[in-house]
């Protein structure tokens, strides 16, 4: 069976259901494949946070902000990357959060975390990152239906989370929470996802999951379409968004340039992007980059793959460091690209110098805050080690006792003085909004009580970056820079235009919506495609 529509769409995360907005609100017949039994992708697992500077919502936040500043922040911190898509960018995502909020029951509300790097020359303390407001689900079904399951019911937003401390003994705000699921509210990252379908069914969007796309329908040096197992859809534009290739194994460990093994996306990125791409001849970039995190081990998803979860009181919080088999802290914890650390080699072995790494704190920690997934009072995973002294938790990991002695020593003397020469950590804005501000220092405090706790830390990531080159209007680049008519590209299946690390928490999903948003206007844009030979 052939159909015919004007704009196809892969994938529903937020690149994908922005991009079949922005196209069908423009006027396109557009159609979204997705290809597993769920809508959002990683989005929809996601804290749903989005980085876009200059957003018209944080004037009430009381921050200023101009484009000057944002393209001095971002070329600032991102080495090797074309100017042109970094200007792309800050010009488009403030436009894209209006459009989305006009074109969609979406209502942003400006949070307070800072960029990665505020202290840099146009940084800004917070009000760069935008989430969701409680979206309803309505007509939509029910979130367990609609999503992969989320390690948490999303009914809460990050501010709420963060406002409420629960992560340094807040309590849940049960009547609240009850409100939200007895009246079928969604936050986070399936709110966006909720938003932006709603969205797309008042625009006429087709919308049809568990149609997997097999390749691309070809005329000439043309995209004119797509081929799936029920037959093909012919089309103007094919709008790749369909994530990266961190659950294809063999591409990971051919492409990646660290050992970032451990997804925490669901099991569906497979590289499907790439290899699309390369079919129409595209150019590709970044491919061993990745969103790189820290992990801990956490549950399995349905198909019983593991399903890490990302490591965050473990790095924030006080009386906790990180060391590698040496036994010695080798980064600040607190820091955003602390899982960049995990790339760097031995000079002489040619393997990773900081792993295995582990966390490890005291009775003070334990008392407190969330120590591997287990809350105070809870009981610990059977992966965690403990003993009553140092030497005895070192004996238990294998690394030198007296160089993990020596480590807690030297940590202790400095941290009970609120300072980390060797790292500056709690020196920065991001560490130090991550912290406890209950505490004496919101990222430091010394390990002294027993029994002392060791948890491995995995180096994982969020999505991988690399992918077919793009120009300023999502236009998937051939090697000799010219578009491929009919090609486009946003989110994870693009090659990343920030990097190599990242410079805000939610520049994942900001980079995502703003280039499908790009995808999507082009092609009803001036720099749309022709007609596609029919």
């Amino acid at each position: 069976m052939s159909e015919s529509t004007d704009v196809v769409v892969i994938g529903s995360g937020a690149a994908g259901l922005c991009a079949a907005l922005a196209a069908a609100v423009g006027g396109a017949r557009v159609t979204v494949l997705e290809g597993s039994p769920h809508w959002g992708g990683t989005t929809a697992v996601s804290g749903g946070q989005a980085w876009v500077p200059d957003n018209h919502r944080m004037a009430a936040f009381g921050v200023a902000d101009d484009r000057a500043d944002a393209l001095t922040y971002l070329l600032g911190r991102t080495a090797g990357r074309e100017p042109e898509l970094a200007t792309a960018f800050v010009d488009a995502a403030p436009r894209m959060a209006r459009f989305v909020e006009a074109h969609s029951p979406i209502e942003f509300t400006p949070m307070s975390t800072p960029d990665s790097f505020a202290e840099a020359p146009g940084g800004k303390p917070g009000g760069r990152n935008i989430e969701v407001a409680p979206v309803e689900l309505g007509g939509l079904g029910r979130a367990d239906d609609l999503f992969w399951p989320a390690a948490f019911p999303m009914v809460l937003t990050n501010e709420e989370i963060a406002g409420l401390g629960l992560m340094t003994g807040g309590q849940l705000p049960q009547g609240l929470i009850e409100y939200r699921m007895t009246t079928g509210q969604v936050t986070l990252g399936q709110g966006l996802i909720a938003g932006l379908l709603h969205g797309c069914q008042a625009a006429g969007v087709q919308l049809r999951k568990g149609q997997p796309v097999s390749g691309l329908r070809l005329d000439g040096d043309w995209v004119t379409g797509v081929r799936t197992p029920y037959g093909e859809l012919g089309a103007d534009a094919v709008i790749l968004a369909c994530g990266g290739f961190e659950h294809d194994a063999g591409l990971a460990e051919r492409l990646l340039h660290g050992p970032y093994l451990h997804p925490v996306s669901p099991p569906v990125n497979r590289g499907a992007a790439i290899r699309l791409a390369a079919q129409a001849g595209a150019a590709f970039a970044h491919l061993g980059e990745a969103w790189s995190w820290p992990v801990r081990q956490g549950s399995t998803w349905a198909d019983g793959s593991p399903r890490p979860e990302l490591v965050l009181s473990e790095r924030m919080l006080p009386h906790v460091i990180w060391v590698n088999q040496a036994g010695r802290r080798f980064v600040n914890e607190s820091s955003h690209n602390v899982a960049l650390a995990f790339a760097e080699a031995d000079p002489v072995t040619g393997l990773p110098r900081n792993l295995p790494a582990w966390a490890i704190a005291d009775a003070h920690f334990r008392a407190r805050y969330p120590f591997a997934g287990a809350y105070p009072g809870q009981p610990l995973p059977a992966h965690v080690r403990q003993a009553d002294t140092l030497p005895e938790l070192a004996d238990q990991l294998g690394i030198p006792a007296a160089t993990l002695t020596a480590t807690v020593t030297e940590f202790n003397t400095h941290a009970a003085q609120g300072a980390d020469p060797a790292f500056a950590r709690g020196a920065f804005a991001y560490d130090r909004h991550g912290g406890d501000p209950g505490a004496p220092h919101p990222n430091l405090g010394p390990l002294t009580e027993p029994p002392f706790l060791a948890m491995p830390v995995q180096a994982g990531l969020v999505g991988t970056k690399g992918g077919p080159r793009v120009d300023a209007h999502a236009r998937v680049l051939r090697w000799d820079d010219s578009p491929i008519t009919g090609l486009y590209a946003a989110g994870n299946a693009m090659a990343a235009a920030i990097g190599p690390g990242t410079v805000s928490a939610g520049a994942t999903i900001g980079s995502a919506l703003t280039w499908g948003w790009l995808a999507g206007a082009t092609t009803s844009g001036p720099h749309r495609t022709p007609a596609a030979p029919r």
